[in-house]
């Protein structure tokens, strides 16, 4: 069984921190009480609160394998669709702190955005090589950008629900959504011969 290090403890605790408060509204003091630690051993460690945010950030965001995805899809518009939102959901809830710390801390959000901002233009590239193939195969007609666009803002938005309202869980009621969603956007895409 492997121990936390003290900069694992003092980034784990300042990610949870962030996200709940913003970066503005947390102090060394709170973040180094809540890791166990002195704030003299956090700005050791980190030398200020600005790097200690850069390295939760880089730390904490779960890069996911797209290619491997893309891979593996079956050219079945509905399957491959189910199989896309469930891996969206996936690497959305596995960033869920990071998307929250970016949401609540306005005045750090310059220096991040570009970073954050990589997975989801990552996934939209494939996502539209996905639907241009498709396109050429006859099964849908529509513009590959403008589809690609529109099936993750609907998954963000579900995911911001779950999220931030608690209304839906991740392991139950999201998993209906995702297959009705996809069920009616296939059905408006689909080019019937």
């Amino acid at each position: 069984m492997s121990t936390l290090t003290t900069e694992d403890k003092i980034i784990n605790a300042s990610i949870v921190l962030f996200s709940q408060k913003g970066y503005t509204a947390v102090t060394t003091k709170e973040i180094a009480k809540k890791a166990g630690v002195s704030e003299m051993t956090l700005f050791r460690h980190f030398e200020s609160k600005h790097n200690l945010f850069e390295r939760a950030f880089d730390q904490f965001v779960c890069s996911p394998k797209f290619r491997a995805l893309f891979d593996s899809l079956e050219w079945d518009l509905e399957k491959d669709l189910n199989k896309v939102g469930f891996f969206y959901q996936d690497v959305l809830y596995k960033n869920r702190k990071i998307i929250l710390m970016h949401l609540k801390n306005e005045e750090e959000n310059a220096n991040f955005e570009a970073e954050l901002f990589k997975l989801p233009n990552e996934f939209k590239k494939h996502l539209c090589s996905y639907f241009e193939e498709m396109r050429n195969r006859g099964a849908i007609s529509e513009n590959p950008d403008t589809l690609a666009a529109s099936f993750l803002a609907t998954n963000f938005g579900l995911f911001l629900t779950s999220l931030v309202m608690n209304e839906l869980t991740f392991e139950t009621d999201i998993q209906t959504c995702i297959t009705n969603h996809v069920k009616i956007f296939t059905k408006g895409i689909a080019s019937y011969k």
